[in-house]
């Protein structure tokens, strides 16, 4: 016999001598039946009234292994405070409550910065909510490199498209006029190609072919529709590739970031509708899941979850606080308080009562769910219509062990 199992027949022998524990007088008597869960004034709790029913259910094969079936006294039952409560069907909602934030959209914010190295020359944008368009000037620049560019894009505009006509241009050129030709309009796409993607704007490429002057700065356009949620840009301020100037996002639609903690993450399923309460918002907003996070934070142990909410009215302001309450699991089936489940380690016990009120308590084995509302998902072992004990689980739980590892009872042991 293990340690653990030598305390616990050491437990349950204690307390099955405060039950069967002689009449005393005075206090003495007073304290022993509260120790033992008895009423004062009444019959103390001996063989007679709690013992094994040997004739009926005993050794069943069901029986878990280290548990004997209780005979119980009807009359003591209420005494003992057992009550029995029968397995039937219920339906099994679970509420998780959460919290969360407003955050921008990602898919409809952007950082704007520049693709060169320069000065800001001039600040177009100047303030952090400010509505744009696409196309609107944030801010000039100048740039070293840009202007070289422009320089030479002119030069070899000027070769393949001079101002004034050359003499003998009319006669038909050679081949070898020809080949010159076509590499210098390639040169000149090169140079169009290189200001492109250094972000020059189309319009300002044109003024400079048909102007044929070059300019000392250029705008830096938004790249889309938006409100400027950050700014950093200022006058004269020197800028490379790595600084951020503006970000730009459309606030008619947000996100809100909530936190699943581990246990609620296997509830949780994409399109479950959620509950959104924001306190600078009269009503609740309903949303629902669009996303859930592949993997667990490891310093909040939590799971992010995503809603996406239409922000057209602009009530939502990100940074905002929100409580999430959400309905999920919603399934039927049988169910057992969680006062008649006695935990064990791995395994889950309740004691079937069979009789009025219950004469014979039978220890069963049973494998249930996760706790719902007070009440634990039937997966199996017990059948609807079924009465399990709900009150005394500790007298019961002792004395069956104690009764079993005697002997005295189911053969199986621990």
């Amino acid at each position: 016999m293990t340690i653990v199992s030598r305390r616990r027949v050491i437990t349950a022998i204690l307390v099955a001598g405060l039950l069967v524990m002689p009449a005393c007088k005075g206090n003495d008597e007073s304290q022993a039946r509260r120790g033992a869960g008895v009423p004062v004034g009444s019959a103390p709790l001996t063989a007679a009234t709690v013992g094994v029913d040997h004739s009926a259910h005993g050794g069943d094969a069901s029986t878990p292994a280290g548990y004997a079936p209780v005979k119980i006294d009807p009359g003591r039952a209420a005494a003992l405070g057992l009550r029995t409560a029968e397995v039937t069907p219920r339906d099994f909602q679970r509420t998780v409550r959460t919290v969360g934030v407003v955050a921008l959209d990602e898919t409809r914010t952007t950082h704007v910065h520049a693709k060169v190295r320069g000065w800001i020359d001039t600040i177009n944008v100047n303030f952090v909510g400010r509505r744009v368009k696409t196309g609107e000037p944030l801010c000039s620049i100048y740039s070293q490199e840009v202007y070289a560019a422009e320089l030479e894009f002119l030069s070899v505009l000027d070769r393949v498209q001079p101002r004034s006509p050359v003499a003998g241009a009319a006669s038909t050129p050679g081949e070898f006029v020809v080949a010159e030709m076509r590499a210098q309009e390639q040169l000149l796409a090169a140079a169009r190609r290189r200001l492109s993607l250094w972000d020059v704007p189309k319009a300002e490429i044109d003024r400079l072919e048909r102007t044929r002057e070059a300019k000392r700065t250029f705008p830096l356009l938004a790249p889309r529709p938006g409100v400027v949620v950050d700014k950093q840009a200022l006058e004269g301020m020197f800028v490379d590739p790595s600084v951020e100037l503006y970000t730009l996002s459309d606030l008619s639609r947000l996100w809100v970031i909530a936190d699943l903690y581990e246990g609620d993450v296997p509830y949780a399923r994409l399109g479950t509708t959620a509950r959104l309460t924001v306190e600078a918002v009269e009503a609740p907003v309903e949303a629902k899941v669009t996303f859930l996070a592949p993997t667990v934070d490891e310093a909040t142990r939590t799971l992010k979850m995503r809603f996406e909410v239409a922000n057209e009215e602009q009530r939502l302001r990100p940074g905002a606080f929100v409580n999430v309450t959400m309905d999920v699991g919603i399934t039927r089936g049988l169910a057992v308080p969680e006062s008649a489940v006695i935990r064990t380690g791995p395994r889950s016990i309740v004691f079937i009562a069979h009789g009025e009120p219950a004469e014979h308590l039978e220890p069963r084995e049973i494998k249930i769910g996760s706790l719902v509302s007070g009440f634990y998902p039937v997966e199996s072992g017990l059948t609807a219509g079924e009465r399990v004990a709900t009150g005394a689980q500790f007298l019961l739980d002792s004395e069956s062990r104690l009764r079993a590892t005697s002997g005295g009872g189911a053969a199986h042991a621990h």
